[in-house]
């Protein structure tokens, strides 16, 4: 009963008029072209990622989110590309969301310690929906369960859209800070036909950090503190995540605090090409707490181009990595 009414909610949610439906990673930097087009190639010359989200796992067949990124820098040019898939899963199978979005970043010098990126985006996006999977109050019999037909309206299989964003980030050796924006051409994305409005509202990102290297001893390997904020604003909908990692040598541990939803704790590995991390969201709220949290999981491979310039005219972004 618990899944089939989580479902009911899930509909209203899906295909009404809802503040927010974007998925939320709780690795923002794993996933950092999802939280910014501008990150688009700021960090490697190449960078592969895949990511898994596992939300609410105490309810059966919840959320299941899947991202997947490739981004690479423009040769000769000082700019970078990047593309990504997600799919969002809930319910079984019963409601899916696919976006295939690809991103342009252009890099920017503002003197000789300032750097900047302004990023675009575009993407196709499909929602569907398994009727026959969904179950309704009006099917139930007192004594033999799910007998009857529904009466409920049935809407479109699927609803296919174009979305756009943008955003831009400036950045030094030691700071960071950037702004996003998200369905800039308000797509529809309603699938059932009895809501003229199914629009989804613009959503906005504000995010920022620090690097502060902290060095014992002159000998000692330097720990690197970061801390950090991500703000996010759709419609009615916003939410504060501050936080902030520790990094020595190849390891990182990291805390988040989503306000008034979780907490974020998460570890992570940077070993030659390769990263790994891991993370688990605590509920601080009644919601959160029943429901289980949330796991996630990353895995990214870096690599630069073999004929690469010894200098570099753009730094690198000191960004976290998870």
């Amino acid at each position: 009963m618990v899944c089939r009414f989580f479902i009911i909610v899930l509909i209203i949610l899906f295909c009404g008029n809802a503040n927010s439906q974007d998925i939320e990673f709780s690795q923002f930097y794993a996933t950092k072209n999802y939280l910014n087009p501008a990150f688009s190639a700021l960090s490697n010359d190449q960078s592969f990622t895949t990511s898994y989200r596992n939300q609410w796992p105490s309810i059966a067949n919840a959320y299941d989110s899947y991202f997947v990124s490739y981004d690479r820098k423009i040769k000769n040019k000082d700019a970078g590309i990047g593309v990504y898939y997600l799919s969002d899963i809930a319910g079984a199978g019963a409601l899916k969301r696919q976006s295939f979005v690809f991103q342009y970043a252009k890099h920017l010098r503002f003197g000789k310690e300032i750097f900047g990126s302004l990023g675009v985006k575009g993407g196709y996006n499909l929602n569907s929906i398994q009727w026959d999977k969904l179950t309704w109050g009006d099917m139930i019999d007192a004594r033999k369960g799910f007998v009857y037909a529904t009466n409920q309206p049935q809407g479109a299989s699927n609803e296919s859209y174009f979305d756009a964003g943008a955003g831009f980030i400036i950045y030094s050796d030691k700071y960071f800070g950037g702004f996003a924006m998200e369905h800039i051409n308000r797509p529809s994305v309603g699938l059932l036909s009895l809501y003229n409005e199914s629009k989804l509202p613009i959503r906005y990102k504000a995010h920022g950090g620090a690097k502060i290297p902290i060095q014992t001893s002159p000998n000692a390997t330097t720990v690197i503190l970061s801390p950090q904020m991500i703000y996010t604003k759709q419609g009615n909908s916003q939410q504060l995540s501050v936080g902030s990692y520790i990094t020595y040598d190849q390891f990182s541990i990291g805390l988040w605090h989503r306000l008034k939803d979780s907490f974020i704790v998460l570890a992570g590995i940077d070993h030659n090409s390769f990263r790994f991390g891991y993370s688990f969201d605590l509920g601080a709220n009644k919601l959160m707490v029943q429901s289980g949290g949330a796991h996630e999981i990353s895995l990214t491979y870096n690599f630069d181009f073999h004929n690469k310039q010894k200098t570099r005219k753009f730094r690198v972004i000191s960004c976290p990595l998870f």
